[in-house]
């Protein structure tokens, strides 16, 4: 193959190009820095990508044996066996050198398909622009631990699987009423409320915590607030059933009872026993010092057995109804243990009358009446 290291050895001027038409330079190189002159602002101008080395090598067969072909044509005639015989090797050298060159372009374009899977991702510079957010918050989740916050008795134990927990805290819930749940009994028996999700293990839920008090969502993203029952569901839902017959019972005596008006609804809640013992209980109690009327009774607690743990109250007949009702409300709050609301508070309706506000938390209680039904209720 015929030498080409001392016949191509030809440095290309700055600012020219291989065809020899002169153009001007667009990348500046650290060897020759660019020189600003006084006056005139710096011009930059965008660098072009580097080519490929098996182009390079392609182009500069191109250029030898161009170079080649033309010394040929141009040296005086020779024999005509010799000048076929230099043909002839020019001829292989060309093959050669364009295998070369395909060769090095084919190799250059798979590297190129596989460069990109080896490159390193680049560290920002601010990582938390580029933080992962955390997953959305399912909303049945959330409503149910704001329920939980705000509806659940402050003492109580609660029961939670790891995103609840997460969730509870967050609405202001300690960690230390928290008991994460697992698939053992265990947890479940030191909880007084679990909040779990419907696809959970029905069997143990349904043995342990038979008492549905709130639920949020539906499917399997179904979340439940359930009472936790010591004694198991046996024991439970023989509570229960005299638990409603003490409720009908207290009830019925309060609609006798001249001190404390209700009206048609109100009357039909308290003869199907869906109001709360407690709230059953402190209504007794004020109407034997206060002449009330009962406004309405709120149910709090969404997808679950209907039972009334809050009440709207003013005051009935002549004198100063506003003062009678601040007598009532510190009444309410001088009460201890289960007969103390979590909310209670005088607000004005938009009619500019006076009402009491009560409200007792969850879970509500059972066998709290059966001292209540033998008092004198006057």
């Amino acid at each position: 193959m015929a030498d080409v290291t001392t016949e191509n050895h030809q440095s290309v001027q700055s600012g020219s190009s291989l065809g020899g038409t002169p153009r001007p330079s667009t990348v500046a190189t650290a060897s020759s820095p660019r020189h600003q002159v006084p006056g005139q602002a710096t011009v930059v101008r965008p660098v072009r990508a580097e080519p490929s080395w098996g182009r390079v090598l392609l182009t500069t067969v191109e250029l030898w044996v161009s170079r080649r072909l033309n010394r040929v044509r141009l040296r005086p005639s020779r024999p005509r066996t010799a000048r076929r015989r230099r043909l002839q090797k020019l001829a292989l050298a060309v093959v050669a050198a364009a295998a070369v060159a395909l060769a090095a372009l084919q190799l250059t374009a798979a590297f190129s398909r596989v460069a990109p899977q080896a490159v390193r991702p680049s560290v920002p510079k601010h990582p938390a622009a580029h933080r992962v957010s955390s997953p959305p918050v399912p909303a049945a989740q959330s409503e149910a631990a704001a329920w939980i916050a705000s509806q659940v008795n402050g003492a109580a134990i609660i029961g939670c699987y790891p995103a609840m927990c997460v969730s509870l805290q967050t609405q202001g819930v300690s960690a230390s009423r928290l008991v994460p749940l697992g698939s053992t009994v265990a947890g479940v028996r030191r909880a007084d409320v679990i909040a779990t999700l419907s696809s959970a293990d029905r069997k143990l839920v349904d043995r342990y915590a038979p008492a549905l008090i709130a639920s949020f969502g539906w499917g399997s993203s179904r979340v439940e607030i359930r009472a936790v029952a010591p004694g198991g569901a046996a024991s439970y839902q023989s509570a229960l059933r005299a638990d409603l017959n003490a409720r009908k019972s207290a009830g019925s005596q309060l609609l006798r009872n001249p001190r404390i008006r209700f009206s048609v609804a109100d009357a039909r809640q308290l003869r199907a026993g869906e109001v709360d013992s407690r709230l059953l209980a402190t209504l007794a109690a004020l109407s034997s010092q206060f002449a009330l009327r009962v406004m309405a009774f709120g149910n709090s607690s969404p997808g679950a057995p209907l039972l009334f743990r809050k009440v709207s109250v003013a005051s009935y007949g002549g004198g100063n109804g506003a003062a009678r009702l601040a007598a009532a409300l510190a009444t309410i709050k001088a009460q201890e243990g289960p007969y103390l609301p979590a909310h209670s508070a005088i607000v004005r309706l938009g009619t500019g009358q006076p009402v009491l506000l009560i409200e007792f938390a969850a879970p509500s209680p059972l066998g709290l009446l059966a001292a209540v039904l033998t008092a004198d209720v006057r």
